[in-house]
């Protein structure tokens, strides 16, 4: 069972390095794609508690700070966190627009923090078929008329294949490692599975590094092509 915790540190410590470290990360997936700018943005890691969550959540917090509209979308629908890291039930979500064809909209909850959240609800048999439907890459596409941005949560790369399918739909893929956790034999072959499977890899984030041990860097993002 985890008690991994996931820190919104952009909401609740706004001023710390930290915090500033996600501003930084927005600013370069903005930068690195001034032409083409990406709306649907997923965070996916080789594998668990790597740090992409923690990711997903501040990156979309740093979003609603800027005044977008935003939402967060729990498609790790074996290992869902979103609601955990957010204090909500878990009762109704995704699975419901999936089974039951409920609206999308009176699913999405309104958090306060500003980010709007699709929670995954009761476990869905198969997932992995669910997420690359017609069904769900149709919901994302009218989520894309609705939202500034999507930040899309998925599971880990090498967990099973289901990072891999929402990569064929998304716009971009951030890729977490954890500093002094993450095997770089693990990261060298989630990197390489995303690449071979045709994924926009924008760059990646070097997790959980303790800043004061660190003279003040928390993560460092770098371009895919470094």
């Amino acid at each position: 069972m985890e008690f991994f915790e996931y820190r919104n540190v952009v909401i609740e410590d706004p001023n710390s390095l930290e915090s500033e470290a996600y501003r930084k990360l927005e600013l370069n997936i903005r930068m690195s794609n001034l032409d083409s700018p990406c709306k649907v943005i997923q965070t996916t890691s080789a594998t668990p508690q790597d740090g992409k969550t923690t990711t997903a959540i501040n990156l979309a917090a740093v979003y609603a700070e800027k005044g977008k509209k935003v939402i967060l979308l729990d498609f790790d629908l074996r290992r869902p966190k979103i609601h955990r890291a957010f204090h909500k039930s878990n009762d109704v979500g995704f699975y419901d627009f999936v089974v039951d064809d409920k609206d999308i909209h009176d699913l999405i909850i309104h958090d306060e923090s500003g980010i709007d959240l699709l929670i995954t609800g009761n476990k869905l048999s198969y997932p992995h078929i669910v997420l690359q439907s017609s069904k769900v890459i149709n919901l994302v596409n009218e989520l894309r008329s609705e939202y500034d941005y999507i930040v899309v949560d998925s599971p880990p790369v090498l967990s099973v294949t289901d990072a891999l399918i929402i990569s064929k739909y998304v716009d971009g893929v951030i890729y977490v490692a954890a500093y002094n956790q993450t095997k770089k034999e693990n990261a060298k072959a989630g990197m390489d599975q995303l690449k071979e499977n045709g994924a926009n890899i924008l760059g990646a984030v070097l997790a959980n590094i303790d800043v004061r041990k660190s003279g003040g860097i928390y993560g460092y993002y770098y371009s895919s092509e470094e």
